[in-house]
This record gives C-alpha cells, structure tokens and sequence, in this order.
C-alpha cells in the first residue's frame, strides 16, 4: 500500500508502543538539535485496507497552535514531560515521507482536540468529501447543491478530483460524503461497485444501485476533518460499518426516465447474452477437453476459467498425470491461441533467481542475453501497441521444480500493481546507453492485463512447498481425477466449435473489475483471520485475498444451471484455494483450529455461516489436514 503523499491522522504513541517497536526509551524527547521531537501512531486507513501500522517522527518546530508550546524555561526532562501532556490531547493529521536514514517524518502537520467521546483503540476509515461551492483544486467542478452532484453521478461523469487520498491500490470506495456549508450537515452517496480514477479528470464511480441517505445526528461527534485538508472526512470505524450496513438495508434512489429504463432493459439483455455466449464458451472448452482424451467436471473448468479472467497467478496442482499441462494446453486451444498466442516454459530445477527466466546484462560485451526460454521476448511482444489486444497465455510448466519466490520474485510484486504501474525491471539506467541492444531490450518492460500467467506444479519429494508470498498472490487449484466409469467422449461439433482467436477485448468483455462480498461474507473471513492470527502472527487473511475472494465471485458466468458454480459453492472453493492453503503448521501449533469440538476451532465457525455456503469442499480439506496432524505431527 503506498503511505507517501497521502493525508493520514495518528495520535501520540504510548511509551510501551515505543519501546516494543525499537524507536527508543521515550515517546518525546529532545534532540541533539534541541528541538522537541515525538512519535506518532498512525490510526486511520482507507477504504477496504488494514490498518496502517507505522510510527511517524515529528518535531515540534513544524506544529503551529497555541495551546501546544515548548517552554525552553524547563530543563530537558521537564521541557519533554510538559510537551508530551500537551500532546496527548490533541489528535494529528499529516503527511510524511521517508528521510535518508529510512524514518517516517511527518510534514504539513495539522491538529484537532480529542473530545470526550473518543478513546484509546480509535481507529479511522479515510473518506472523501465533496463541500459545496468548494471544489478540490480551483479548477475543480463545483456543486451548489446535493442534487447537483446526484445529477453527475447519475451520468457516470467524473465527478472532481482527489488530494492527498491514494487510489492505486483501492478495488472500491464504498461511498462518499456532501457537506452542506448552509446547513452544515452531511449526506452519504454510495453503494458503489468500484471506481475509474484519472488524474486529469477526477475520479467516477459503478454502481448497481445508487443509494444516499442524511447522517444521523448522534454520526457526527464520530467524525474528525483537518483545516488542511477538509475533503478528506476520517470516520470513525464503528461509524464506518454503521453506514455500510446503513447501505445494504436503504432503498435505492430511483434514477431511471421512461426513456433510461428502456436503454437498462437493453442492458440487460445484452447481458443475457454475454452470459449465454460465455457459457457456449465453456461448453466448447469442455468439448476440447473431451476430445484431447481429458475428463473433468465442468464446474472444474468453470473455476479454471473464472480463476484466470480475476487471478495475476493461476496454479494448477494435482498428483502426476493428471493432465495439468494439458488442460492449459486445451485452455488455449478453446481460447483460439495458436504459437503467437500461447506458450509453454519448462522449468528447470537448476532456476536460482529471475535471470535464469529473463536474461542478464553481459557486461563484458556490453549486450543483454536474453534467456533461452524465449520468456522476455514474449513479454517485449505483448507489450508493443499493435499487440495490446491480443491475449496470451504462458504456461510455467512444474514450476516448483525450483524455487518460485526466486526466479519468479520481481513478477511476484509486479503482478499485484495496477496495470500502468507494471513495469519489469531489466537492468538498471546506468546501462541504458551503453548497452548494443538496448533498443531491443530496454530498460523496463510492461506487462499488460492482456498477459495470464498459469502455472503447473506436482507435490512430491522433488518439489518445493510455495512460500506465503506466492500463496497471497493464486489461486491454486487442485484438480482432481474424474470417476473412470464416468469417462465418455463427446462429439465436439455437438457443443458448437469456436474457430476465432479470443482477442483480450473478447475475453475482458466477460470480466467484471471491482469485487463482491456481502458483509455476511466479510464477518467469516475476519472470524477466520483473527482465529489464524490468535496462533501465529504469520498467519491470517489479508486485505489482498479478502479482494480476490470477491472478484472471482464477481465474475462467476451467471447463468442458472445445475453444471455452473452458485455463490455458496464458489465461496467454498476460493475459501480452499485462497485460505487453506496456508493453513501450515506443527500439531501444537494447529490442533485447536482442527479440532471438530473447540469453539475456538474452524468446524464452530462454519456452523455459524452455513449461510453463505455449505463448505463440503472446505470440509474435507480440513478432514485431510487432521489426519495429516494425527500421523505426522504437522500439515503443508
């Protein structure tokens, strides 16, 4: 998550929070420049993220209030223990940066009063607010009225820009706020899918529907705004799931004119048959399948197929002969990709770092020398203009036949940015100029969402287990052998046989961006987190697997059928593929959360949501995990 240049507010940092973190012996102290310097915890986040867990620097020479004073008539001890009292009433809002020596610093410090309605643990949501007759930048589109911005959101308009609020690694903004100067009151406008932000224009907002509602009166001592910035509003984080919840049970504003309805009805059947087409699409893959001798469950090729249209990383896992390479191999021969389109890498087991997938600087003769898997050339391609609607599909086939965090590291982060943001680093700027064939290669290479990266592994003694870090970022997808009994072929010209090549505008028409998870959904996965982190701190579910969780039920085929995956299942299988994965550990460490009988365990927590979904296939894992724990003494 980027911290930099965004608005932030904290509080003082307690004494024992100083020392547990190793910033010293005390939280205010005067400095080898005789200046006061303090230690601030920030306490806010935005929308969708876990809390900021960071301590910031400041000094008391770039805080201007008057009932915050030095008094240099102290000695040092009494100067420093005189501050800090006056610091603890006060809660603060900054920026800060980085300095030399890698501590954060806080500039453009603001200050407001605590008030008797706040506390230790507080905790802030940053949301952002639309004053009206008060644009952002001066350039900024103003609104006299809430109707006014209604009016805007309702057109998918951009609506004004954003200061000092980073977007880039946000899937949603779940609402945002209009503050009346009149009557100064607060109204909520949400209810949004997701959100398209463009530095020049501002930042617009999906949304199926549209909702808005007046704060209560009780809301606003739970609200806190800075004179430096009052378009960024901090909510108080009970307040915050108030109002989200407050947005599931309102009524949606009814925003569509005889004429609109017409045209949502259209909508609506062009969705009809985008589903029908993306189905016709599975059935043909499944015909492929059939017909190159493979046999899976559909609702197998449905969770591939769905895995990869929301997925950076998708794994195939499974015992040796199972076809994992071969369903890729039929993937992409559904797909319409033929050898431009898609690409089959062996891993060796001899990869030690991201040179032996890419290639290296010959320093020697000044050239860069690609890798003979051909991978960096394919990636060069993708990237050109003319191929930026073209889809491909590479395959690292058994790619725990070495290390994947090694020689797949810098795609490990990669893959997680926003698409602009993509860029592989070849080398570094200083051989820019100097090398022969840097024209060919240059510096840095991006990596569209036009590029999916499939990955095959097989779990034995010649393997390597994945580390966290590849976990968090796929989905992996253990196959399993259909019933032989059950094996029939099946006359591909039945299902209708798709002769064109997907272009990446053909296979993007069918993915959904934003994610979907009802708060019902979001209160397990937390269960769950706190239940994995109360036995390791290594353990848990993160904000990036809460998104991808909600993504890939977002963009299951909606169409009704009994061979299709429902919500409930889907939740079931991302629940295995995004979660249990890293259920790892010794018995001491585990036995607990498997245990059938704890309250503490995970089986009490699924009694809880049968819910949101049945968890047969969650179910089982588990079952496999305890008989591993009860024979070896530790579960992978």
């Amino acid at each position: 998550m980027k911290t930099e240049g965004i608005y932030w507010v904290g509080r003082l940092a307690t004494l024992d929070e100083i020392k547990s973190n190793g910033l010293g012996r005390s939280n205010c102290f005067v400095n080898k420049w005789d200046a006061l310097q303090f230690y601030v915890k920030v306490i806010s986040k935005m929308p969708g993220e876990i809390n900021n867990e960071e301590y910031v620097s400041c000094y008391s020479n770039r805080i201007d209030h008057e009932l915050i004073v030095d008094n240099g008539a102290f000695d040092e001890d009494e100067r420093a223990e005189n501050y800090e009292k006056q610091l603890s009433q006060f809660l603060f809002g900054f920026i800060y940066e980085k300095n030399q020596t890698g501590y954060n610093v806080a500039k453009n410090i603001d200050v407001i009063e605590l008030t008797e309605n706040d506390y230790n643990d507080q905790t802030f949501c940053a949301i952002p607010a639309i004053i009206s007759d008060s644009p952002v930048f001066h350039n900024d589109k103003k609104y006299s009225t809430f109707h006014e911005l209604i009016d805007e959101i309702k057109k998918r308009e951009y609506i004004c820009k954003l200061n000092k609020y980073d977007t880039s690694d946000l899937e949603n903004i779940p609402y945002i706020l209009y503050y009346d100067t009149e009557t100064m009151s607060y109204r909520v406008i949400g209810n949004f899918s997701g959100f398209l932000y463009e530095a020049t224009q501002g930042i617009k907002f999906n949304y199926a529907e549209l909702k808005e509602f007046e704060f209560e009166e009780d809301w606003y001592e739970s609200v806190k705004t800075f004179p430096k910035n009052k378009h960024i509003v901090f909510i108080d984080n009970y307040l915050h799931k108030k109002i989200l919840n407050k947005l599931d049970t309102t009524q949606a504003i009814d925003i569509y004119t005889l004429e609109e309805d017409s045209v949502e009805m259209n909508d609506s059947t062009d969705d009809i048959d985008k589903n029908d087409e993306e189905w016709d699409f599975i059935e043909h893959f499944d015909a492929v399948a059939r017909k190159d001798g493979l046999y899976y469950k559909k609702k197998d090729l449905v969770n591939f197929h769905t895995a990869v249209k929301t997925g950076s990383l998708v794994i195939l896992s499974g015992i040796s002969g199972t076809g994992k390479s071969q369903l890729v191999q039929c993937y992409a021969k559904a797909l319409g990709l033929g050898d431009n389109g898609f690409y089959l890498i062996p891993v060796r087991p001899s990869w030690s770092d991201d040179g032996d997938l890419i290639g290296f600087v010959d320093s020697m003769h000044m050239v860069y020398r690609p890798s003979d898997t051909g991978f960096i050339n394919i990636l060069i391609e993708a990237g050109l203009e003319k191929n930026k609607e073209k889809l491909y599909l590479i395959c690292l086939d058994e790619m725990n036949l070495a290390r994947v965090e090694h020689y797949f590291s810098q795609f490990l982060s990669i893959l997680e940015m926003p698409e602009k943001a993509r860029e592989l680093n070849l080398y570094t700027s200083d051989f820019t100029s100097r090398l022969y064939n840097s024209d060919k290669y240059p510096q840095r290479v991006n990596i569209g969402n036009n590029v999916k990266f499939i990955g095959t592994v097989n779990i034995d003694e010649s393997t390597f287990h994945f580390s966290d870090k590849v976990l968090d970022r796929a989905n992996v997808i253990k196959l399993d052998i259909v019933p032989y009994t059950d094996w029939n072929t099946v006359d591909s010209a039945t299902k209708g046989v798709l002769t064109d090549a997907w272009s990446y505008t053909t296979f993007k028409k069918y993915t959904k961006d934003g994610y979907d998870l009802t708060m019902r959904e979001k209160e397990f996965l937390w269960h769950v987190h706190c239940i994995f982190y109360s036995v390791s701190n290594n353990l848990g579910v993160g904000p990036r697997i809460l998104k991808q969780i909600g993504r890939y039920l977002s963009n299951l085929p909606e169409i009704k059928r009994e061979d299709n995956i429902s919500r409930e299942e889907g939740f079931d299988i991302q629940f295995v593929q995004r979660v249990l994965t890293k259920l790892r550990g010794q018995k001491e460490q585990l036995r607990e959360i498997l245990d059938e009988k704890s309250e503490k365990g995970l089986y009490n927590l699924l009694d809880k949501y049968q819910d949101i979904s049945t968890f047969e296939k969650t179910k089982e894992v588990l079952k496999n995990k305890s008989q591993e724990i009860e024979n070896y003494g530790y579960t992978l």
